[in-house]
């Protein structure tokens, strides 16, 4: 018998950890330069979800984009459908966020390219309120 259990780490000293963190803190900067990324803040536990979901949803659309209709790869029927699932959901999530903000009295302002699907029944049902 072994000494450590199984799949356990060896447990590191201050200095390594110290370095460890240096380390993902300056990967962290350099992503962050980059054109192609974004930074989220999360201001809830259901951030990190969205997050690493859309993560995942982002990786998985670029290798379906360019594999599209090629032969071997994905039909294009099936592609069309994921992208257009794709714009289903945020269109949904963009309706929610509406929906949020009309419940607490608040303006919506959608993100760039998106529209307030409910700014004219928001407008209806609050005098006097006009959404910019």
């Amino acid at each position: 018998m072994t000494d450590k259990k199984e799949g356990r780490k060896e447990r590191i000293s201050p200095e390594e950890w110290e370095q460890q963190q240096q380390r993902f803190l300056e990967r962290k900067l350099k992503l962050a330069q980059r054109d192609d990324m974004g930074i989220v803040s999360r201001r809830t536990l259901d951030s990190t979800d969205f997050i690493r979901l859309f993560g995942t949803t982002d990786f998985m659309l670029s290798l379906v984009r360019p594999n599209m209709g090629r032969k071997g790869k994905i039909e294009l029927s099936k592609a069309a459908r994921f992208l257009a699932e794709a714009e289903r959901i945020k269109e949904e999530l963009n309706l929610l966020n509406a929906e949020m903000c009309r419940e607490l009295g608040r303006e919506y302002k959608p993100p760039y390219g998106f529209v307030n699907p409910l700014k004219e029944e928001f407008e209806e049902h609050e005098p006097g309120f006009t959404q910019q």
